[in-house]
Protein backbone atom coordinates (compact mmCIF):
# COMPACT_ATOMS: atom_id res chain seq x y z
CA UNK A 1 0.00 0.00 0.00
CA UNK A 2 3.19 2.52 1.25
CA UNK A 3 4.20 1.71 -3.27
CA UNK A 4 0.96 2.52 -4.48
CA UNK A 5 -0.19 5.43 -2.35
CA UNK A 6 3.10 7.05 -2.78
CA UNK A 7 3.25 6.61 -6.49
CA UNK A 8 -0.58 7.24 -7.30
CA UNK A 9 -1.02 11.37 -5.92
CA UNK A 10 -4.13 11.69 -8.02
CA UNK A 11 -6.06 8.78 -6.39
CA UNK A 12 -9.57 9.76 -6.57
CA UNK A 13 -11.39 6.57 -4.75
CA UNK A 14 -9.99 4.09 -3.02
CA UNK A 15 -11.49 0.52 -1.21
CA UNK A 16 -9.26 -1.11 1.01
CA UNK A 17 -12.57 -3.14 2.70
CA UNK A 18 -11.46 -6.55 4.50
CA UNK A 19 -8.14 -6.10 4.13
CA UNK A 20 -5.69 -6.05 6.91
CA UNK A 21 -4.01 -2.78 6.62
CA UNK A 22 -2.79 -0.95 9.65
CA UNK A 23 -2.42 2.19 11.07
CA UNK A 24 0.45 2.55 8.99
CA UNK A 25 -2.02 2.70 5.74
CA UNK A 26 -3.45 5.56 6.85
CA UNK A 27 -0.45 7.47 7.87
CA UNK A 28 0.77 7.34 4.26
CA UNK A 29 -2.48 8.17 3.11
CA UNK A 30 -3.11 10.81 4.86
CA UNK A 31 -0.22 12.76 3.65
CA UNK A 32 -0.04 11.17 -0.49
CA UNK A 33 -3.53 11.42 -1.22
CA UNK A 34 -4.63 15.13 -1.22
CA UNK A 35 -7.28 14.55 -4.12
CA UNK A 36 -8.84 11.53 -1.87
CA UNK A 37 -13.03 12.05 -2.41
CA UNK A 38 -14.12 8.05 -1.73
CA UNK A 39 -12.49 5.61 1.31
CA UNK A 40 -13.84 2.46 2.19
CA UNK A 41 -12.45 0.81 5.09
CA UNK A 42 -15.18 -1.25 6.17
CA UNK A 43 -14.57 -4.25 8.05
CA UNK A 44 -10.72 -3.28 8.70
CA UNK A 45 -9.77 -4.25 12.12
CA UNK A 46 -6.20 -4.04 12.60
CA UNK A 47 -6.34 -0.44 12.63
CA UNK A 48 -7.26 1.86 15.62
CA UNK A 49 -8.16 5.63 16.96
CA UNK A 50 -4.29 6.23 16.33
CA UNK A 51 -4.97 5.67 12.98
CA UNK A 52 -7.70 8.15 12.04
CA UNK A 53 -5.95 10.75 14.24
CA UNK A 54 -2.90 10.68 11.17
CA UNK A 55 -5.98 12.04 9.21
CA UNK A 56 -6.11 15.08 11.24
CA UNK A 57 -1.84 15.66 11.52
CA UNK A 58 -1.04 14.99 7.88
CA UNK A 59 -2.01 16.99 4.76
CA UNK A 60 -4.30 14.57 2.97
CA UNK A 61 -7.97 13.49 2.71
CA UNK A 62 -9.74 16.40 4.08
CA UNK A 63 -11.74 16.33 0.65
CA UNK A 64 -13.20 12.97 1.53
CA UNK A 65 -16.75 13.28 0.68
CA UNK A 66 -17.66 9.63 0.96
CA UNK A 67 -16.33 7.28 3.99
CA UNK A 68 -17.38 4.09 5.31
CA UNK A 69 -16.40 2.66 8.47
CA UNK A 70 -18.48 -0.62 8.42
CA UNK A 71 -17.71 -3.18 10.68
CA UNK A 72 -14.61 -1.56 12.87
CA UNK A 73 -16.10 -1.56 16.19
CA UNK A 74 -12.96 -0.97 17.28
CA UNK A 75 -12.95 2.10 16.68
CA UNK A 76 -14.32 4.52 19.87
CA UNK A 77 -15.73 8.15 20.72
CA UNK A 78 -12.04 9.59 20.07
CA UNK A 79 -11.71 7.43 16.83
CA UNK A 80 -14.75 9.36 15.47
CA UNK A 81 -13.60 12.52 16.90
CA UNK A 82 -10.32 12.61 14.98
CA UNK A 83 -12.78 11.89 11.95
CA UNK A 84 -15.35 14.63 12.12
CA UNK A 85 -12.12 16.76 12.61
CA UNK A 86 -10.23 15.67 9.69
CA UNK A 87 -13.11 15.45 7.13
CA UNK A 88 -15.89 18.11 7.74
CA UNK A 89 -16.53 18.20 4.05
CA UNK A 90 -18.19 14.90 4.08
CA UNK A 91 -21.65 14.42 2.33
CA UNK A 92 -22.36 10.20 2.95
CA UNK A 93 -20.64 8.14 5.91
CA UNK A 94 -21.56 4.45 6.03
CA UNK A 95 -21.67 3.01 9.75
CA UNK A 96 -23.34 -0.12 9.09
CA UNK A 97 -22.85 -3.47 11.21
CA UNK A 98 -21.68 -1.50 14.44
CA UNK A 99 -22.81 -2.91 17.71
CA UNK A 100 -20.63 -0.84 19.56
CA UNK A 101 -21.54 2.20 18.02
CA UNK A 102 -22.82 5.08 20.56
CA UNK A 103 -24.89 8.13 20.62
CA UNK A 104 -22.01 10.24 21.98
CA UNK A 105 -20.20 8.33 18.36
CA UNK A 106 -22.70 10.52 16.42
CA UNK A 107 -22.76 13.10 18.26
CA UNK A 108 -19.23 13.96 17.81
CA UNK A 109 -19.51 13.06 14.53
CA UNK A 110 -21.94 15.41 13.99
CA UNK A 111 -20.90 18.29 16.00
CA UNK A 112 -18.42 19.06 12.83
CA UNK A 113 -19.96 17.31 9.32
CA UNK A 114 -22.57 19.13 8.84
CA UNK A 115 -22.38 18.46 5.15
CA UNK A 116 -23.78 14.95 5.36
CA UNK A 117 -26.86 14.62 3.25
CA UNK A 118 -27.04 10.64 3.60
CA UNK A 119 -26.50 8.20 6.38
CA UNK A 120 -26.32 4.49 6.44
CA UNK A 121 -26.66 2.77 10.19
CA UNK A 122 -27.97 -0.59 9.83
CA UNK A 123 -27.73 -2.49 12.59
CA UNK A 124 -26.70 -0.63 14.98
CA UNK A 125 -28.96 -1.55 18.00
CA UNK A 126 -27.96 0.39 20.39
CA UNK A 127 -28.51 4.33 19.28
CA UNK A 128 -31.28 5.92 21.16
CA UNK A 129 -33.98 8.96 20.37
CA UNK A 130 -30.12 11.15 21.38
CA UNK A 131 -28.79 10.00 18.08
CA UNK A 132 -31.66 11.01 15.49
CA UNK A 133 -32.86 14.22 17.32
CA UNK A 134 -28.87 15.31 17.05
CA UNK A 135 -29.32 14.57 13.29
CA UNK A 136 -32.26 16.29 13.28
CA UNK A 137 -30.93 19.45 14.73
CA UNK A 138 -27.19 19.40 13.03
CA UNK A 139 -27.93 18.43 9.16
CA UNK A 140 -30.41 18.07 6.17
CA UNK A 141 -30.10 14.69 4.89
CA UNK A 142 -31.64 13.14 1.58
CA UNK A 143 -31.00 9.50 2.19
CA UNK A 144 -30.89 7.33 5.32
CA UNK A 145 -31.01 3.98 6.20
CA UNK A 146 -31.95 2.62 9.67
CA UNK A 147 -32.17 -1.38 10.42
CA UNK A 148 -32.57 -3.61 13.07
CA UNK A 149 -33.26 -0.65 16.01
CA UNK A 150 -35.47 -1.40 18.96
CA UNK A 151 -35.13 2.10 20.60
CA UNK A 152 -36.24 4.32 17.82
CA UNK A 153 -39.50 5.82 19.08
CA UNK A 154 -42.15 7.59 16.63
CA UNK A 155 -40.48 11.19 17.84
CA UNK A 156 -37.56 10.95 16.47
CA UNK A 157 -38.92 9.92 12.24
CA UNK A 158 -41.03 13.10 13.04
CA UNK A 159 -38.04 15.57 13.67
CA UNK A 160 -35.74 14.21 10.87
CA UNK A 161 -38.91 14.56 8.93
CA UNK A 162 -39.19 18.01 9.60
CA UNK A 163 -35.61 19.12 9.29
CA UNK A 164 -34.63 17.16 5.94
CA UNK A 165 -37.62 18.04 3.45
CA UNK A 166 -35.67 16.59 0.59
CA UNK A 167 -35.64 13.13 2.25
CA UNK A 168 -35.87 10.78 -1.14
CA UNK A 169 -34.90 7.58 0.35
CA UNK A 170 -35.79 6.20 4.17
CA UNK A 171 -34.96 2.76 4.95
CA UNK A 172 -36.09 1.92 8.52
CA UNK A 173 -36.44 -2.09 8.58
CA UNK A 174 -36.85 -3.78 11.96
CA UNK A 175 -37.53 -1.11 13.93
CA UNK A 176 -40.22 -2.64 15.93
CA UNK A 177 -41.64 0.37 17.77
CA UNK A 178 -42.19 2.31 14.84
CA UNK A 179 -45.83 2.43 14.32
CA UNK A 180 -48.28 4.51 11.89
CA UNK A 181 -47.25 7.77 13.67
CA UNK A 182 -44.07 7.18 11.48
CA UNK A 183 -45.60 6.94 8.44
CA UNK A 184 -47.92 9.80 9.32
CA UNK A 185 -44.72 11.71 9.47
CA UNK A 186 -42.88 10.46 6.05
CA UNK A 187 -46.29 11.29 4.61
CA UNK A 188 -45.00 15.02 4.87
CA UNK A 189 -42.39 14.78 2.45
CA UNK A 190 -42.39 15.46 -0.97
CA UNK A 191 -39.52 13.96 -2.25
CA UNK A 192 -39.62 10.61 -1.39
CA UNK A 193 -39.27 8.38 -3.29
CA UNK A 194 -37.77 4.85 -1.78
CA UNK A 195 -38.73 3.44 0.93
CA UNK A 196 -38.50 0.55 3.13
CA UNK A 197 -40.09 -0.23 6.31
CA UNK A 198 -39.93 -4.05 6.03
CA UNK A 199 -39.84 -5.77 9.95
CA UNK A 200 -42.53 -3.36 11.65
CA UNK A 201 -44.76 -5.12 13.08
CA UNK A 202 -46.64 -2.53 14.53
CA UNK A 203 -47.49 -0.86 10.87
CA UNK A 204 -51.02 -1.18 9.83
CA UNK A 205 -53.05 -0.33 6.60
CA UNK A 206 -53.40 2.90 7.88
CA UNK A 207 -49.82 3.81 7.88
CA UNK A 208 -49.63 2.80 4.18
CA UNK A 209 -52.95 5.27 4.08
CA UNK A 210 -50.89 8.04 5.24
CA UNK A 211 -47.87 7.52 2.72
CA UNK A 212 -50.27 6.73 -0.54
CA UNK A 213 -52.44 10.02 0.39
CA UNK A 214 -49.16 11.73 1.17
CA UNK A 215 -47.28 14.56 -0.73
CA UNK A 216 -44.89 12.53 -2.28
CA UNK A 217 -47.13 9.34 -3.86
CA UNK A 218 -46.74 9.83 -7.27
CA UNK A 219 -43.12 10.32 -6.65
CA UNK A 220 -42.47 6.99 -5.27
CA UNK A 221 -40.74 4.17 -6.76
CA UNK A 222 -39.84 1.44 -4.69
CA UNK A 223 -42.00 0.16 -1.64
CA UNK A 224 -41.04 -2.81 0.60
CA UNK A 225 -43.56 -3.90 3.41
CA UNK A 226 -42.05 -6.93 3.73
CA UNK A 227 -42.66 -9.09 7.78
CA UNK A 228 -45.10 -6.15 8.34
CA UNK A 229 -47.57 -9.16 9.69
CA UNK A 230 -51.36 -6.49 9.94
CA UNK A 231 -51.01 -5.37 6.38
CA UNK A 232 -54.34 -6.64 4.67
CA UNK A 233 -55.88 -6.74 1.08
CA UNK A 234 -56.92 -2.74 2.00
CA UNK A 235 -53.13 -1.92 1.89
CA UNK A 236 -52.42 -3.43 -1.83
CA UNK A 237 -56.05 -1.11 -2.41
CA UNK A 238 -54.48 1.95 -1.18
CA UNK A 239 -50.92 1.60 -3.00
CA UNK A 240 -52.14 0.91 -6.52
CA UNK A 241 -55.75 2.27 -7.09
CA UNK A 242 -54.95 5.47 -9.45
CA UNK A 243 -53.55 8.61 -8.63
CA UNK A 244 -52.18 6.94 -5.89
CA UNK A 245 -48.40 5.76 -6.48
CA UNK A 246 -49.08 6.00 -10.37
CA UNK A 247 -45.19 5.87 -10.72
CA UNK A 248 -44.08 2.81 -8.35
CA UNK A 249 -41.97 0.41 -10.01
CA UNK A 250 -40.65 -2.19 -7.58
CA UNK A 251 -43.07 -3.39 -4.85
CA UNK A 252 -42.16 -5.90 -1.77
CA UNK A 253 -44.70 -7.45 0.36
CA UNK A 254 -42.79 -10.72 1.46
CA UNK A 255 -44.55 -13.28 4.41
CA UNK A 256 -47.12 -10.52 4.22
CA UNK A 257 -49.63 -13.42 5.80
CA UNK A 258 -52.65 -11.70 5.76
CA UNK A 259 -52.69 -10.49 1.74
CA UNK A 260 -55.11 -13.11 0.07
CA UNK A 261 -55.58 -13.05 -3.74
CA UNK A 262 -58.45 -10.10 -3.63
CA UNK A 263 -55.12 -7.93 -2.53
CA UNK A 264 -52.71 -9.32 -5.77
CA UNK A 265 -55.46 -8.84 -7.68
CA UNK A 266 -55.66 -5.03 -7.56
CA UNK A 267 -51.94 -5.50 -8.96
CA UNK A 268 -53.45 -5.73 -12.13
CA UNK A 269 -54.27 -1.54 -12.13
CA UNK A 270 -50.62 -0.69 -11.75
CA UNK A 271 -49.44 0.03 -14.92
CA UNK A 272 -45.75 1.05 -13.91
CA UNK A 273 -44.96 -1.90 -11.56
CA UNK A 274 -41.57 -3.72 -13.02
CA UNK A 275 -40.98 -5.46 -10.02
CA UNK A 276 -42.86 -7.77 -7.25
CA UNK A 277 -42.05 -9.78 -4.80
CA UNK A 278 -44.07 -12.09 -2.80
CA UNK A 279 -42.17 -14.92 -1.21
CA UNK A 280 -44.07 -16.99 1.26
CA UNK A 281 -47.54 -14.89 0.57
CA UNK A 282 -50.50 -16.73 0.47
CA UNK A 283 -51.46 -17.14 -3.37
CA UNK A 284 -53.28 -19.24 -5.05
CA UNK A 285 -53.96 -19.85 -8.88
CA UNK A 286 -56.38 -17.24 -9.03
CA UNK A 287 -53.97 -14.48 -7.68
CA UNK A 288 -51.33 -15.39 -9.87
CA UNK A 289 -53.33 -15.09 -13.24
CA UNK A 290 -54.31 -11.94 -11.97
CA UNK A 291 -51.02 -10.59 -11.91
CA UNK A 292 -50.16 -11.99 -15.59
CA UNK A 293 -52.52 -9.13 -16.89
CA UNK A 294 -50.29 -6.47 -15.31
CA UNK A 295 -48.02 -6.21 -18.55
CA UNK A 296 -45.49 -4.34 -17.52
CA UNK A 297 -44.23 -7.04 -15.17
CA UNK A 298 -40.66 -7.90 -15.95
CA UNK A 299 -39.84 -9.60 -12.72
CA UNK A 300 -41.38 -12.31 -10.12
CA UNK A 301 -40.42 -13.83 -7.16
CA UNK A 302 -42.44 -15.71 -5.61
CA UNK A 303 -40.48 -18.32 -3.67
CA UNK A 304 -42.05 -20.11 -1.08
CA UNK A 305 -45.89 -19.97 -2.24
CA UNK A 306 -46.81 -23.06 -1.54
CA UNK A 307 -50.40 -22.91 -2.89
CA UNK A 308 -49.44 -22.12 -6.66
CA UNK A 309 -49.54 -25.39 -8.94
CA UNK A 310 -48.14 -25.36 -12.67
CA UNK A 311 -51.99 -24.42 -14.07
CA UNK A 312 -50.88 -21.25 -12.22
CA UNK A 313 -47.67 -20.37 -13.70
CA UNK A 314 -49.27 -21.13 -16.98
CA UNK A 315 -52.00 -18.40 -16.77
CA UNK A 316 -49.49 -16.22 -15.43
CA UNK A 317 -47.46 -16.35 -18.47
CA UNK A 318 -49.81 -16.87 -20.91
CA UNK A 319 -50.32 -13.00 -20.39
CA UNK A 320 -46.94 -11.59 -19.05
CA UNK A 321 -44.71 -12.01 -22.10
CA UNK A 322 -42.41 -10.12 -21.48
CA UNK A 323 -41.22 -11.36 -18.01
CA UNK A 324 -37.19 -11.14 -17.76
CA UNK A 325 -37.13 -13.24 -13.75
CA UNK A 326 -38.97 -15.95 -12.41
CA UNK A 327 -38.33 -16.74 -8.52
CA UNK A 328 -40.27 -20.37 -7.66
CA UNK A 329 -37.90 -21.71 -5.01
CA UNK A 330 -39.30 -24.03 -2.61
CA UNK A 331 -42.50 -23.89 -4.66
CA UNK A 332 -43.09 -27.78 -3.98
CA UNK A 333 -46.33 -28.53 -6.19
CA UNK A 334 -44.67 -26.96 -9.41
CA UNK A 335 -43.30 -29.57 -12.10
CA UNK A 336 -42.17 -29.99 -15.79
CA UNK A 337 -45.22 -28.44 -16.87
CA UNK A 338 -44.99 -24.90 -15.70
CA UNK A 339 -41.44 -24.55 -16.90
CA UNK A 340 -42.51 -25.89 -19.87
CA UNK A 341 -45.21 -22.81 -19.76
CA UNK A 342 -42.78 -20.20 -18.80
CA UNK A 343 -40.31 -21.37 -22.02
CA UNK A 344 -43.09 -21.12 -24.62
CA UNK A 345 -44.94 -17.82 -23.47
CA UNK A 346 -41.73 -15.99 -22.11
CA UNK A 347 -39.19 -15.93 -24.95
CA UNK A 348 -36.88 -13.37 -23.36
CA UNK A 349 -36.64 -14.83 -19.78
CA UNK A 350 -32.85 -14.26 -18.54
CA UNK A 351 -33.25 -15.44 -15.02
CA UNK A 352 -34.88 -18.98 -13.71
CA UNK A 353 -34.51 -20.00 -9.89
CA UNK A 354 -36.59 -23.59 -9.29
CA UNK A 355 -34.24 -24.66 -6.26
CA UNK A 356 -36.08 -26.66 -3.93
CA UNK A 357 -38.61 -27.94 -6.28
CA UNK A 358 -38.16 -31.74 -5.59
CA UNK A 359 -40.32 -32.74 -9.16
CA UNK A 360 -38.49 -30.97 -11.52
CA UNK A 361 -36.45 -33.19 -13.95
CA UNK A 362 -34.32 -32.97 -16.88
CA UNK A 363 -37.04 -32.17 -19.18
CA UNK A 364 -37.65 -28.84 -17.32
CA UNK A 365 -33.75 -28.08 -18.34
CA UNK A 366 -34.27 -29.04 -22.02
CA UNK A 367 -37.73 -26.59 -21.98
CA UNK A 368 -35.63 -23.92 -20.91
CA UNK A 369 -33.41 -24.84 -23.69
CA UNK A 370 -36.14 -23.10 -25.88
CA UNK A 371 -34.86 -19.77 -24.55
CA UNK A 372 -30.82 -20.55 -24.45
CA UNK A 373 -29.82 -17.72 -26.45
CA UNK A 374 -31.27 -15.33 -23.36
CA UNK A 375 -30.74 -17.39 -20.55
CA UNK A 376 -28.17 -15.79 -18.13
CA UNK A 377 -28.58 -17.37 -14.49
CA UNK A 378 -30.31 -20.30 -13.31
CA UNK A 379 -30.54 -22.36 -9.78
CA UNK A 380 -31.57 -25.94 -9.53
CA UNK A 381 -30.67 -26.51 -5.92
CA UNK A 382 -31.82 -29.02 -4.01
CA UNK A 383 -33.46 -30.78 -7.38
CA UNK A 384 -32.99 -33.81 -6.57
CA UNK A 385 -34.04 -35.63 -10.00
CA UNK A 386 -31.75 -33.76 -12.34
CA UNK A 387 -29.04 -35.87 -13.91
CA UNK A 388 -25.89 -35.42 -15.70
CA UNK A 389 -28.45 -34.43 -18.71
CA UNK A 390 -29.18 -31.40 -17.06
CA UNK A 391 -25.35 -29.81 -17.72
CA UNK A 392 -25.50 -31.40 -21.14
CA UNK A 393 -28.18 -29.48 -22.08
CA UNK A 394 -27.08 -26.47 -20.99
CA UNK A 395 -23.76 -26.28 -22.75
CA UNK A 396 -25.37 -26.92 -25.98
CA UNK A 397 -27.72 -24.54 -25.88
CA UNK A 398 -27.36 -21.98 -23.33
CA UNK A 399 -24.45 -19.87 -24.68
CA UNK A 400 -25.53 -16.98 -22.80
CA UNK A 401 -25.61 -18.80 -19.37
CA UNK A 402 -23.18 -16.77 -16.55
CA UNK A 403 -24.33 -18.46 -13.31
CA UNK A 404 -25.40 -21.90 -12.71
CA UNK A 405 -25.89 -23.30 -8.94
CA UNK A 406 -26.44 -26.85 -8.79
CA UNK A 407 -26.47 -27.48 -4.89
CA UNK A 408 -27.35 -30.58 -3.08
CA UNK A 409 -27.93 -32.41 -6.76
CA UNK A 410 -27.33 -36.01 -5.60
CA UNK A 411 -27.96 -37.43 -9.65
CA UNK A 412 -25.53 -34.56 -11.12
CA UNK A 413 -21.53 -36.12 -11.10
CA UNK A 414 -19.40 -33.86 -10.08
CA UNK A 415 -17.62 -34.80 -13.86
CA UNK A 416 -20.67 -33.45 -15.78
CA UNK A 417 -20.69 -30.21 -13.32
CA UNK A 418 -16.84 -29.44 -14.17
CA UNK A 419 -17.57 -29.24 -17.91
CA UNK A 420 -20.29 -26.84 -17.04
CA UNK A 421 -17.82 -24.79 -14.70
CA UNK A 422 -15.54 -23.49 -17.62
CA UNK A 423 -18.43 -21.67 -19.74
CA UNK A 424 -19.82 -19.67 -16.69
CA UNK A 425 -18.45 -17.00 -14.46
CA UNK A 426 -20.12 -18.49 -11.38
CA UNK A 427 -20.83 -21.79 -10.71
CA UNK A 428 -21.92 -23.78 -7.69
CA UNK A 429 -22.61 -27.38 -7.00
CA UNK A 430 -22.69 -29.88 -4.54
CA UNK A 431 -24.07 -33.84 -4.87
CA UNK A 432 -24.60 -34.14 -0.83
CA UNK A 433 -28.26 -34.38 0.24
CA UNK A 434 -30.23 -31.60 0.82
CA UNK A 435 -30.24 -29.71 4.36
CA UNK A 436 -34.04 -28.74 3.86
CA UNK A 437 -36.98 -30.81 4.08
CA UNK A 438 -38.31 -31.21 0.36
CA UNK A 439 -41.70 -32.18 1.44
Amino acid sequence: MKMILEGCHSLLHLNLAFTHITNATIRVLSRCCLMLRSLSLAYCTSFSDKGLQYLTTEKGCHRLNYLDLSGCSQISVDGFRYVAEACSSLQQIVLDDLPTLTDTCVQVLMSKCHALTAISLLDSPYLSDVTFKTIAEEISLTKIQIEGNNRMMDSSLKALCRSSLKLSEVQMSDCTRMTDASLKSLGSLTKLCNLNISGCIKVTDMGIHYITEGLSAVELRELDLSYCPKLTDLDCMNVLFPPRCSNLTNLSVCFCENLTDNGFECLDSCASLISLDITGCKIHDKGLAALGTNHSMRKLTAAECVFITDNGIKMFCQLCHRLELLDVCHCVCLSDRAIKALSFFCRTIATVRIAGCPKMTDTAVKYLTRVGHFLKELDVSGCPLLTDRTPSFLLCSCTQLRSISMLYCKNISKQAALKLQRRVQHWKYSNNDSPYSLD
